[in-house]
C-alpha cells in the first residue's frame, strides 16, 4: 500500500492536505493531491519497467517543444521525472489549466475545438521517431480471440454468485460472439497503404481540458503508438463523439481545416478499426482476469448494441 503523503515529499516539502481518486482512468492509478501551495496529480504506474514511462515523458517533452500544451511531469531534485519506490513507479503532474467536459456533454463548438487541436497534434508529431514509442498490431487473430472469449466466460460462470453486472456482461459476450461469427473479414494489412506516424493513442474528452470552448491542455500520453492519422480520427469519432452526426461533422470539418483527410482514408481506417473492436476483449480481461474493477464503468447496461461497423455506416451516410 503506497503512502501518498510520503511520496509527495520526494517532490515538495509542503504537506498533503487531501487525496482523492478521480472518476476517470482505468489503466494506471491516479490520486489528486491538494497542498497549501498547489494541486497535483500523482500517477501510480502499473508498468513493471521504466521504458514505457520514459517513452511517455520523452514524447511529452517533444510535444511541448512543438507548442502543444501537453502537461509535463514535474522533476525530482535529481532532475529525473520518475520515482521508483518498492518496485513501483510514480510521477507527479501539475493540475492542467482549464476545465473538463463530462462524458456525453460535448457541444459542437467543443467537438470542433477537438478536431482542430487533433490536427495540430498530428502535425506536431509527424516527424517524431516511430521507434521511440511502443508498437501495436492493428490486425486480429480470430482463433486467439475465441480462446480468450471462452476463458473469460468460464471465469464468469465459475463465480459463486453472478450479480446483475455479471449477467449483463455474459449477454455482451454472447453478442460479441455473434458479431465475430457474422462480421465480414477485413485485411488490416491494407492500412500499410496509409502513411503511419506517432499518435496520441487515447484522444478523448477525458484527456483534454478546455477554456472558452478551446483545448487548453492534453494529458495521458502513455498510450501513444504508431498508426495512420485516420485511425485516431475514427477512434475519436467512436469513443468521444459516439458517432453523433452533428458532433462528428463539426470535428471533421475543423480537423480538415488543419490537415487533409480523404474519405477513402477514413473508410479504410473505419473498416479495420471496426474489426479490431469486435475482437477487442481487453475490458473483460481487465475485470475478470486482472481484477481491475475500475473498467466496469465502461460496460454499463444500455450500451448501444449495434456494431462499430453498423454505426460507422450510418454516420458516413449523414456526413
Amino acid at each position: 500500500m503506497f503512502d501518498a503523503a510520503d511520496l509527495l515529499k520526494a517532490w515538495t516539502p509542503f504537506p498533503l492536505l487531501s487525496s482523492t481518486i478521480p472518476s476517470t482512468g482505468t489503466i494506471h492509478q491516479t490520486r489528486l493531491l491538494k497542498t497549501a501551495r498547489g494541486d497535483y496529480a500523482l500517477r501510480i504506474y502499473r508498468y513493471i519497467d521504466r521504458w514505457p514511462i520514459e517513452c511517455e515523458h520523452a514524447l511529452i517533452a517533444y510535444a511541448r517543444k512543438q507548442t502543444i500544451p501537453a502537461v509535463a511531469p514535474l522533476p525530482l531534485p535529481s532532475g529525473e521525472t520518475i520515482l521508483e519506490r518498492d518496485g513501483r513507479f510514480y510521477s507527479l503532474f501539475p493540475i492542467a489549466v482549464g476545465y473538463q467536459v463530462p462524458r456525453g456533454e460535448l457541444t459542437t463548438e467543443q467537438a470542433a475545438a477537438m478536431g482542430s487541436f487533433l490536427s495540430e497534434v498530428h502535425h506536431a508529431l509527424r516527424n517524431y521517431p516511430q521507434s521511440r514509442v511502443p508498437q501495436r498490431t492493428l490486425t486480429v487473430d480470430p482463433t486467439n480471440t475465441m480462446l480468450k472469449l471462452d476463458r473469460i466466460e468460464a471465469v464468469i460462470r465459475s463465480r459463486p454468485k453472478l450479480d446483475e453486472m455479471d449477467q449483463h456482461l455474459l449477454e455482451r459476450l454472447k453478442l460479441k460472439r455473434n458479431q465475430l461469427s457474422t462480421s465480414p473479414s477485413v485485411d488490416a494489412n491494407n492500412l500499410s497503404t496509409l502513411e503511419h506516424q506517432v499518435i496520441h493513442g487515447d484522444y478523448q474528452e477525458t484527456n483534454l481540458f478546455f477554456e472558452n470552448d478551446g483545448v487548453s491542455a492534453i494529458i495521458d500520453w502513455d498510450q501513444a503508438y504508431t498508426a495512420p492519422r485516420a485511425w485516431e480520427v475514427v477512434r475519436t469519432l467512436h469513443l468521444a463523439l459516439k458517432f453523433d452526426a452533428d458532433l462528428c461533422r463539426a470535428f471533421l470539418d475543423a480537423y480538415r481545416e488543419g490537415l487533409p483527410l480523404p474519405i477513402a482514408d477514413l473508410e479504410l481506417a473505419a473498416a479495420c478499426y471496426a474489426q479490431k473492436r469486435v475482437h477487442d476483449l481487453w475490458m473483460y480481461e481487465a475485470i475478470y482476469l486482472e481484477g481491475n474493477d475500475r473498467v466496469r464503468t465502461f460496460l454499463q447496461p444500455g450500451t448501444n448494441s449495434l456494431s462499430v461497423a453498423e454505426r460507422w455506416i450510418t454516420l458516413r451516410d449523414s456526413l
